[in-house]
């Protein structure tokens, strides 16, 4: 078996082999040729086949460009003010000047970001589905079988939780698709939805238990990853009470914890550790430095090639100009100046490069920069001077969980409890690095103390909202309390009104499936 399982360069032509060998259609590209099933029964018939297969499902979410390229922070974070931008076409520039449907709430169901999330969700949906029925059906030993199953539902649960939130009730699919006639079902009620997620995180706690360290270590989903969601899936169903357990439970395992460093979360020496209990795994090992673009979206967000006031040209990575995403103006002037604050976005580099990106044309000196840019992502190796490719995308991270814990407390007992300060007042005083070389007055970002429930309500948004910047996460935070319209209306978004609580289905699945009718409102 592969030792990192997600090794995208290795496996990328096996894998879209794999795609056709067992039929993995998309429920949303119905045109394709349905194959013979006789090849799939097959190629199941050992756990590396069924690994590989597994990895097909993981792949969509790199390769198939929702977090590489940033269409789920297009849909997320634009729409929830933090960002600037969006769009699936490459752009240059300053972007503070310029509006697009998404910070416009204009957008319409031909926009191609939402058809790209749509197809790709099912198409990994489809093989995590073929993969389940094939793996339960097979002679492969029930200790791997039980962790592929595991992984695989999970997945499938990850994939409609986005879906849910995004378009409300989505068609429900728990079979792999076989043929065309059974490609075609209307969509299901959101309480559905939410049903199947519920069942299958379940499914999953029982088939990855117990946890495995050395999983988690290599990036699988596993016990954990299926804790920390289900209880994110409860949060923002409002179930306060189960939302707090679920967190708990990840709380008491005395495994995870919040890394000291901010820097480090998306640093490659600390990849799947304490601190991510799932991520998007990226191409290559933690320290390649390739510059071949395989996690696009580190320079997406990252800060474009600037002119100085005195003429000079700067670069400050090898696609120079391009960028889609900087940070809002009035949510970086409104951050706190912490230590995270700077790991975060930023309006001054301490490099840039002169003429071309290479070591021997680095300049470690500070330049001010046209606007604030997302520079989470961005990691450089001074040595060689290019940048880290192996960047992962965090979806769950142990600052989530603690912020959900202390989120769900709040509401459950109509105010905080001492475990709830605790939990956020962790997180805050990271933000200002408790603990490091670099830790700052606890006057620069206090402590929470004394307040009620709604106080700590606002307190704790405000914390999803700067921890977790260009993570897309702070939309899913303002509906849960009904604030995203109100959010995008005080942003000058004056078209935003109730039915922009969820996208329009694609309208290529429309005219596809007469099964599926629209969300009210478009």
């Amino acid at each position: 078996m592969m030792k990192h399982f997600f090794r995208l360069k290795n496996i990328q032509l096996s894998l879209s082999m794999i795609a056709v060998a067992y039929s993995a259609i998309s429920c949303s590209d119905l045109e394709e040729q349905v194959y013979s099933q006789v090849n799939i029964d097959k190629f199941y018939s050992t756990e590396d086949q069924a690994q590989l297969a597994l990895n097909g499902v993981y792949s969509i979410f790199l390769g198939g460009d929702i977090y590489r390229d940033g269409i789920w922070t297009t849909l997320n974070d634009v729409t929830s003010f933090t960002l600037k931008g969006g769009g699936s076409a490459n752009g240059s520039g300053d972007r503070s000047g310029i509006d697009n449907e998404w910070n416009t709430f204009t957008w319409t169901a031909d926009a191609l970001e939402l058809s790209t999330e749509w197809n790709n969700n099912y198409q990994a949906v489809n093989r995590a589905n073929t993969l389940i029925d094939k793996v339960l059906a097979s002679s492969i030993a029930d200790n791997a079988k039980s962790r592929l199953i595991g992984e695989a539902i999970f997945m499938r649960a990850f994939i409609y939780f986005d879906l849910v939130k995004l378009f409300g009730g989505v068609p429900l699919y728990t079979k792999g698709t076989a043929d065309l006639s059974e490609a075609y079902l209307p969509r299901n009620t959101v309480e559905e939805v939410y049903a199947q997620i519920i069942t299958d995180l379940q499914e999953a706690q029982t088939y990855l238990s117990p946890f495995e360290p050395s999983n988690q270590s290599i990036g699988k989903a596993t016990y954990a990853s299926a804790t920390a969601l289900l209880a994110k899936v409860y949060l923002q169903q409002r179930n306060w009470a189960k939302a707090a357990e679920e967190a708990k439970k990840i709380m008491d395992m005395d495994y995870f914890s919040l890394l000291a460093d901010y820097e480090n979360i998306r640093n490659p020496e600390f990849h799947n550790g304490s601190e991510q209990i799932f991520s998007i795994q990226t191409g290559g090992n933690g320290n390649l430095n390739s510059q071949i673009y395989q996690t696009r979206f580190i320079y997406l967000a990252g800060p474009p090639a600037q002119n100085l006031p005195d003429g000079k040209n700067v670069l400050f990575h090898s696609l120079k100009d391009v960028v889609i995403f900087q940070a809002e103006e009035n949510f970086f002037n409104s951050t706190p100046e912490t230590y995270r604050k700077w790991w975060t976005m930023r309006k001054k580099m301490p490099y840039y490069y002169n003429n071309s990106v290479s070591a021997g044309n680095l300049v470690q000196d500070t330049v001010e920069m046209y606007a604030p840019f997302l520079v989470k992502y961005h990691r450089i190796d001074f040595s060689s001077g290019n940048l880290h490719e192996g960047v992962n995308f965090p979806i769950l991270r142990y600052a989530d969980v603690l912020l959900t814990y202390a989120e769900a407390i709040n509401e459950e007992n109509n105010g905080p409890t001492a475990a709830a300060y605790d939990a956020l007042n962790a997180v805050r005083q990271r933000a200002r690095a408790v603990g490091t070389e670099f830790e700052q007055p606890e006057s620069i970002y206090p402590d929470i103390s004394g307040v009620g429930q709604v106080e700590f309500r606002e307190a704790v948004l405000n914390e999803y909202k700067r921890e977790f910047a260009g993570e897309g996460h702070f939309r899913s935070d303002l509906l849960r309390h009904d604030l995203y319209i109100s959010n995008a209306q005080a942003n000058g978004a004056t078209a935003a009104s109730d039915n922009h609580k969820l996208f329009p289905l694609p309208s290529t699945q429309l005219s596809t499936n007469s099964e599926l009718e629209q969300n009210p409102g478009y």
